[in-house]
């Protein structure tokens, strides 16, 4: 979409959290209308999907619907507009067009590379290119179960959450050492989104957030609120599964 209309800086976070969200609302409305007849269920498949006024409806109200009301940012509903504005039609492509079963939670599904598909990152441009060169923001890949690399994306999820929460502004940034039982609040999904943002060893990645959580979630919290390095806090100095050579060679 064209530069200006939002921060060059959240663009990638944008993207993600529209995806990710949108997933949520169709797979919701695709059930929906399968469960009513609308659609034609297939015995151990996705319904069959054509395209109709209930999801032209679901399409146009999208960016202000509950979906994106959920605690984020105003920026986010604000790129979200200004996104399906300009790639709505390409987006649903990707949905009408690779079926999957619903009520995937917790389980390995289509969500991360459709993401990649939309914003880009891990090698492939999308359909907006706008995580492409942000390897920052960017679901960082793995190729195996490398519990330092797991560790770093367990860091880099806790900020991508808060960043694009309502705390997440320049003008919460100062008080987030006073709220940090909103943030644990918005904490609290992090290690169940998991499956929806990574299809490379999602297991361990999930096995590590929880065991970070378990042992070491205050230290978590206070990095990602306060520090300036919080991947070498969490993963060297309180996990220890990182060295700072590692962490040097990721960044």
């Amino acid at each position: 979409w064209r530069e200006g209309e939002v921060d060059r800086s959240t663009w990638c976070d944008v993207c993600r959290t529209t995806i990710e969200q949108f997933y949520d609302g169709w797979e919701q409305t695709i059930t929906g209308l399968a469960a009513d007849g609308t659609f034609e269920k297939q015995p151990g498949g996705a319904p069959k999907i054509t395209y109709n006024q209930q999801i032209e409806d679901f399409l146009q109200g999208f960016c202000d619907s509950k979906w994106l009301r959920q605690g984020f940012g105003r920026y986010i509903r604000e790129g979200c507009k200004t996104m399906m504005k300009a790639h709505h039609r390409a987006i649903v492509g990707k949905f009408l067009h690779e079926e999957e079963m619903m009520g995937t939670s917790g389980k390995r599904t289509m969500r991360p590379r459709k993401i990649r598909q939309v914003c880009g990152g891990g090698g492939t441009r999308g359909i907006t290119n706008t995580c492409m060169h942000d390897s920052a923001r960017a679901p960082r890949m793995m190729t195996k179960d490398e519990p330092c690399k797991a560790c770093i994306g367990v860091v880099e999820d806790g900020m991508f959450l808060l960043r694009r929460s309502w705390l997440g502004d320049q003008a919460h940034r100062h008080a987030l050492p006073k709220r940090k039982f909103e943030v644990n609040e918005i904490m609290e999904p992090l290690c169940n989104q998991v499956f929806n943002r990574y299809d490379d060893e999602p297991e361990a990645r999930q096995e590590a957030c929880v065991e970070i959580m378990e042992e070491k979630e205050d230290e978590f919290i206070n990095a990602i609120i306060s520090s300036d390095e919080p991947v070498i806090d969490v993963c060297v100095k309180e996990m220890e599964w990182c060295g700072r050579r590692e962490i040097k060679e990721e960044f």
